[in-house]
């Protein structure tokens, strides 16, 4: 795109400058990439095992004969 959008005479260095900060900006991504493996030779310290478990403990207060309408309010009679 860069090379047929440019002015005929300036083909060659739009492209070069268009290589240049395509390097510079694919260094400044990958840069702090590791591609090498993580290799951990000691045991965890931590237990490994995962128990998921979930309690909830509510208590509802019960609602009182004033708060309790005998019927739906969108239930017509």
């Amino acid at each position: 795109m860069v090379w047929s959008a440019s002015p005929p005479g300036g083909r060659a260095a739009a492209t070069g400058l268009a290589a240049l900060m395509w390097a510079l900006a694919s260094i400044l991504a990958l840069r702090g990439l590791c591609l090498r493996p993580i290799v951990h030779n000691h045991p965890p310290q931590f237990p490994t095992q995962f128990s998921p478990a979930l309690h909830i403990h509510a208590t509802l207060p019960a609602p009182s004969a004033a708060e309790v309408p005998d019927k739906h309010p969108l239930h017509k009679r």
